[in-house]
């Protein structure tokens, strides 16, 4: 079969697949439901004290919620740049969030597992936006997190609603159920080969939008892909979430063949690409984090298919967010002012540590 129902019927060969495997293609679920208020403008036409009341009633509700109660309040006009850099690459804040900062505030919540957040935006694009982020593939788990926060707050709000539309949102593209449901997919053979188009023709043909990872940039790097369902109208929130798991099975189906087939038809190539990536990130004295990114993406992809020895198992997603330049100024507490190469040197040493065997 081909096409659309091809493509979202469950891939039954992947569940046999261990769900490391399954991890190490798709790194990161991010599950996010958009709420509007009855009786309250949208926020793009909202003054700024419109906004600030809407944020106190918001916040006076999560405030009294005892099940919310592990959530950290944080008020988006008194973030400074690193934690707004922070934030805006985990997806939690949006580029305009951070720069029209009246009214607008967020509740965070970090999980005992590594990659794993929960958090209820407010006045975003609209007023009330709820994530849930786990890492690897865990589309359900997200997104039942996701509904039991929602509930809490239809005991206390009214959510604007039309029979026809479905849940009413600042943008079109939201209307119906507003619940998008997005994967972060490290792709690295697909990536280069020929079938490249014919994937993300695939992919558009099931409603699902193909980007670069990084927020606001188009640009590929490292390999990573956002894929995201594109249609919530006509659909209900049940549906969505099972047509997302059969395609993120069938798009790990998709690079493991890819990588199958690479290894078959040029082992020789292939090696050489991983181990010159190699000898860059082990000898570097600097490297920006655009091409550590793409270094650290064929590493990656070396001890996936078992080529590459003397490295030390690492979580990518993980890894990429460590090397960050606000990561690195945050977690080694730096308050001068430094320069690219200082970063650049910086990440390069840390990359060394972590993943070179015997330089722990």
């Amino acid at each position: 079969m081909t096409g659309k129902n091809f493509y979202l019927l469950e891939n039954k060969t992947s569940k046999n697949k261990s769900e490391s495997n399954k991890n190490k293609i798709i790194l990161n679920t991010r599950v996010r439901l958009a709420r509007n208020l009855t009786d309250y403008k949208f926020t793009s036409i909202c003054s700024n004290q419109e906004k600030n009341i809407l944020l106190k009633k918001i916040k006076r509700y999560v405030e009294e919620i005892k099940e919310l109660r592990d959530f950290r309040f944080y008020s988006v006009k008194s973030l400074g740049k690193i934690q707004k850099d922070l934030l805006f690459k985990d997806y939690l804040i949006t580029p305009g969030m951070a720069n029209r900062m009246q009214g607008k505030g967020l509740f965070v919540k970090y999980g005992q597992d590594r990659g794993e957040s929960s958090a209820i935006m407010i006045n975003q694009e609209d007023h009330l936006r709820i994530q849930s982020v786990r890492p690897g593939l865990n589309i359900s788990e997200a997104y039942e997190e996701v509904i039991e926060i929602e509930k809490y707050f239809e005991k206390k709000l009214s959510f604007a609603f039309d029979r026809n539309l479905g849940y009413l949102t600042a943008s079109p593209i939201n209307l119906g159920t507003a619940l998008r449901v997005s994967v972060i997919a490290h792709l690295p053979v697909l990536a280069v080969s020929t079938r490249i188009a014919d994937f993300v023709k695939k992919l558009n043909q099931v409603g699902c939008l193909i980007n670069g990872y990084f927020m606001g940039n188009s640009e590929v790097i490292g390999n990573l892909f956002k894929i995201s369902n594109l249609v919530t109208l006509g659909k209900g929130e049940e549906d969505i979430v099972e047509e997302m798991k059969a395609i993120c099975l069938n798009i790990i189906d998709d690079e493991e063949n890819a990588r199958k087939k690479l290894k078959e038809s040029d082992l020789l190539g292939i090696k050489d690409n991983i181990y010159r990536s190699f000898g860059l990130l082990k000898y570097a004295k600097i490297l920006s984090y655009e091409e550590s990114l793409e270094l650290l993406s064929i590493i990656r992809l070396g001890l996936d298919l078992d080529i590459i020895s003397g490295v030390n198992d690492f979580d990518y997603f993980e890894l990429i967010n460590k090397i960050s330049d606000s990561h690195i100024i945050l977690d080694l507490e730096i308050s001068r002012s430094v320069t690219d190469d200082e970063l650049d040197s910086i990440r390069a040493d840390l990359i060394r540590k972590k993943i070179l065997k015997g330089t722990d």
